[in-house]
């Protein structure tokens, strides 16, 4: 005779969690112009595939209304890379919003006139934000850059474009004309860009050190680097010194006149992610009197006047801010804003969640809040 039996619970095979996979969702989208259209395409492709997506233009007059309207039942609000709606989401808004769960932007941190990190926390809501996918191709940038400051080949290109030819011979200051390999690198700031910057340079054999309040020598260890006190020491001990340093309120001009003074004559600086973080007239005068080789593809005022002195110094590469303004990359921003949304949504881990210290990159540097004196006594660098 057959006799049935049950298992004991603790017998039981264990279940494997459930993955909540997002369906029927309905997201809004805000664009501001034509061209950011063509950023959205593919981000919102995604979305329509777990439900319905509605894009709402900011050159509409009624968009206000129209976005009052939608976040009723939105369950993700997305805004096109570097639009910034004439809007806030404060309290009474986001109360309006119940279902909403998940925003994404793409600003540089420049998001505390539209939103509040605390707001959002307060109704489980979670901001992404996704400057930082640009990153590693800000990096390659500073790669180039670093290679054509040892290499002079803009000048090289401008010579023979002229009808040129290169002199017999060539006597330049310390590095120039020299090899990537072997050199002593100073990474100021050990952020998205640096690590990347740290990845990419790894074949070529160069001494890397860095300063970051977030390194200790343990650490630094662990990355392959050189640690470093201050970035008077990381400048002493650097050929090559790459800035990655985000603005915070603790970080401007950190750049100053002792660590200038601390690189060596004719080392070469590069200056990927904010001018507002380096003493500016200090900058030139280490370009002018110390014979500073310089890559700079961000300013304090931009567009940079057209007869500002630096865009004719033989021993700066000035660009017009373009480490970051390929289509790809704004592209790329939006899908994966589209990406980490979802990620929220569904209750798995997120790449470019904001934090709070996110927010406070900008504040006191541009925007309503006015700009401070003089930076604090501490620095704080990513």
């Amino acid at each position: 005779m057959h006799v049935g039996f049950r298992l004991h619970p603790r017998m039981l095979p264990k279940k494997e969690p459930i993955e909540m996979v997002a369906s029927n969702l309905k997201s809004v989208i805000l664009s501001d112009h034509p061209l950011s259209l063509e950023w959205i395409k593919r981000g919102a492709a995604l979305l329509e595939t777990k439900g319905t997506t509605t894009t709402l233009s900011l050159r509409n007059p009624s968009w206000r209304d129209e976005l009052l309207s939608a976040l009723i039942d939105a369950d993700i609000l997305l805004v096109s890379p570097w639009s910034l709606p004439d809007i806030t989401l404060d309290h009474a808004l986001l109360d309006r919003a119940s279902r909403l769960r998940a925003i994404g932007v793409t600003y540089d941190n420049r998001f505390s006139s539209f939103v509040s990190v605390d707001a959002l926390t307060e109704r489980g809501i979670v901001l992404i934000e996704t400057s930082r996918s640009m990153s590693p191709s800000i990096a390659e940038f500073a790669v180039a850059q670093t290679l054509n400051l040892l290499r002079d080949i803009p000048t090289a290109i401008a010579l023979m474009r002229a009808g040129g030819w290169k002199e017999s011979e060539i006597d330049r200051l310390a590095y120039i004309h020299g090899d990537l390999a072997g050199k002593k690198v100073g990474l100021a700031g050990y952020g998205a860009i640096n690590r990347r910057y740290h990845q990419l340079i790894s074949g070529f054999g160069c001494q890397v050190a860095s300063y970051a309040p977030t390194l200790d020598p343990s650490r630094a260890e662990q990355h392959g680097l050189t640690y470093t006190a201050s970035l008077e020491e990381l400048a002493a001990a650097s050929e090559i010194f790459v800035v990655g340093i985000p603005p915070l309120k603790s970080s401007l001009r950190a750049i100053g006149k002792s660590v200038f003074n601390a690189l060596p004559i004719g080392g070469l600086f590069v200056l990927v992610s904010r001018m507002a973080v380096v003493d500016e007239p200090a900058l030139w005068d280490a370009v002018n009197n110390r014979g500073l080789r310089a890559a700079i593809d961000v300013f304090g005022a931009e567009p940079v006047p057209s007869d500002a002195p630096f865009r004719f110094y033989p021993n700066v590469l000035p660009t017009p801010h373009i480490a970051g303004a390929p289509f790809y990359q704004h592209e790329r921003c939006f899908y994966d804003a589209c990406v980490d949304c979802l990620a929220a949504i569904e209750g798995q881990p997120r790449r470019f969640e904001a934090m709070r210290r996110d927010e406070s990159m900008y504040m006191g540097l541009d925007g309503s809040t006015p700009k401070p004196r003089k930076a604090a006594a501490s620095v704080s660098l990513v």
